[in-house]
């Protein structure tokens, strides 16, 4: 179960690329044992207090994710995933992120505003440096669990997604509804598409990569044929024409909290067929 974790962190993670490419081994792994996270339910939401982070990273991307108490998650869809992507000023393309690392450096400490009480929540964390960035390294997570107390929570029941016929573009039919007064960023939403392409892995393309598709108020994303045609170019040798994949698309709504922007998952499609 803990495998699509990784999968969909790495997914999310590397929003720079024209599409990304994720795979994972279902281990927590660590390769410096110094860099640390504690998490600890406040009531603000959750404390992430970092320990030792290298003075020489450029960027810290924090994943939270959470699913219902089932046996087994057949392929992530069930996950329900928020982030943040915290950098220093030299790395600032591609994707939703905050230039806010320097101030967390000083800090060590990050607060997930978004939780529902007694929710457990699986947490990420990992750093890069620009040698890593440039180089393609993938990097390794360190991982925590822990259960939610107070917090910000929203209407998730009634918060809709809508695939079109087509299976072409999503629309967002009802607005998420806050328990306390949020504040959002200047893109209040952004999409994605993620394509289980194999075992333990998958191909995620959002609206950084296809931004002609947004509509005017930011409530639709239309991201055919344009996902289709970049996949033909560049998939890795992942996707075979012909094959069917299964696929599903999300929706994530931005928060500013203490400086730092959180993408925070608020609804999905059920899975749809997709095939080049």
């Amino acid at each position: 179960m803990r495998h699509f974790n990784v999968l969909r962190i790495i997914s999310l993670l590397l929003v720079f690329s024209l599409v990304t490419f994720s795979c994972a081994t279902g281990k927590n792994q660590v390769t410096d044992a110094v860099f640390g996270f504690t998490a600890e339910a406040v009531p603000e939401g959750l404390l992430l207090t970092f320990n030792n982070i290298p003075p020489d990273i450029i960027r810290l991307f924090i994943s939270v994710q959470s699913w219902d108490d089932k046996e087994e998650l057949e392929n992530g869809h069930d996950i329900v995933s928020s982030y943040a992507d915290i950098r220093d000023a030299s790395f600032s393309r591609g994707g939703i992120h905050s230039l806010q690392l320097e101030s967390v450096k000083e800090t060590g400490k990050v607060i997930f505003p978004i939780v529902q009480p007694g929710q457990k929540y699986y947490i990420s964390a990992m750093v890069q440096t620009k040698a890593d960035i440039d180089n393609d390294v993938i990097p390794i997570f360190i991982n925590k669990e822990i259960i939610a107390g107070d917090g910000i929570y929203f209407n998730k029941e009634h918060v809709t997604l809508e695939l079109n016929n087509t299976n072409s573009a999503v629309t967002l039919l009802s607005e998420p509804l806050f328990s306390s007064d949020v504040i959002f960023n200047t893109q209040k939403y952004d999409f994605s598409v993620t394509i289980i392409a194999k075992e333990n892995g998958s191909i995620g393309l959002g609206t950084h990569h296809i931004p002609a598709g947004l509509s005017s108020d930011g409530l639709s994303w239309v991201f055919e044929p344009n996902m289709t045609n970049n996949l033909r170019i560049n998939n890795g040798g992942w996707l075979e024409s012909g094959n069917d994949y299964p696929a599903w698309a999300i929706v994530y709504v931005n928060i500013i909290h203490d400086d730092i922007i959180w993408s925070v998952e608020i609804a999905k499609t059920p899975e749809f067929n997709f095939s080049l």
